[in-house]
């Protein structure tokens, strides 16, 4: 029980960090954290479709998504 208070911790801290820090590599970085740690913690309660779900779309696919946009817009610099 203890670790999902750990998790449910660190899903709440990188949460937080990815919409604070300025820089948007840190930031998708930290929701590639916060997904993951859903994901163990979804598993542990139980659900271990919804954790396959969650790392394979949310952890993977997106966070990829979000990465290939920032080094194709050259992350946000102007010119």
């Amino acid at each position: 029980m203890i670790w999902a208070f750990i998790l449910l911790a660190i899903v709440v801290l990188t949460a937080l960090l990815a919409v604070s820090v300025p820089n948007i590599v840190y930031a998708v970085l930290f929701l590639l954290c916060t997904n993951i740690s859903l994901g163990i913690l979804y598993y542990m309660m139980g659900a271990p479709m919804v954790s396959v779900f969650q790392l394979a779309i949310f952890a993977g696919a997106i966070v990829v998504f979000f990465l290939i946009t920032v080094i194709l817009t050259r992350g946000g610099e102007t010119e």
